[in-house]
């Protein structure tokens, strides 16, 4: 029986992409929250695709089955949350995709750092570590994950 709910694994410094496209040529379903970002060099400025959190994957994948992660190259373990596999509903799932393909922006001018602020798409609290320009980085506390969020 397939597993409705959504598992984040770790993965290995800078191997969200690869992981995710090992994973997916295995048949697993699995998401990679990704935001675009301008990174600028001293000639030029670029548009990429990075992760909206660093080192983790989601896969959904029947519990029994979870393991199978470990075939490719790149997994470093599950989330676990008081002991136990974390697992994410397909709902919080969703409205992550809703938020970054920007049907959930923020305006960030209400912040600032050491604010305690509600994640929708995480379903818990973070607290504010930094404020940029259009977005803002949130420590989330129970998942040990700094999260990076866009600002209106």
């Amino acid at each position: 029986m397939i597993n409705t709910n959504w598992l984040a694994l770790y993965t290995k410094k800078n191997c969200e992409k690869s992981v995710l496209e090992k994973l997916t040529a295995l048949g697993l379903r699995c998401y990679l929250p990704q935001i675009t970002v301008i990174r600028q060099w001293s000639d030029r400025k670029k548009k990429l695709q990075v992760p909206a959190i660093n080192g983790i994957v989601f896969v959904q994948v029947a519990i029994a089955e979870k393991n199978q992660v470990f075939q490719v190259s790149g997994p470093a373990g599950f989330v676990h949350l008081h002991g136990k596999l974390a697992e994410i509903p397909h709902h919080e799932i969703e409205r992550m995709q809703d938020h970054l393909e920007g049907r959930g922006l923020i305006d960030q001018s209400q912040f600032k750092p050491g604010d305690i602020i509600y994640i929708k798409a995480l379903g818990c609290d973070g607290v504010i570590s930094k404020i940029g320009s259009n977005q803002l980085w949130a420590k989330v506390k129970d998942l040990d994950l700094t999260v990076c969020l866009r600002a209106a």
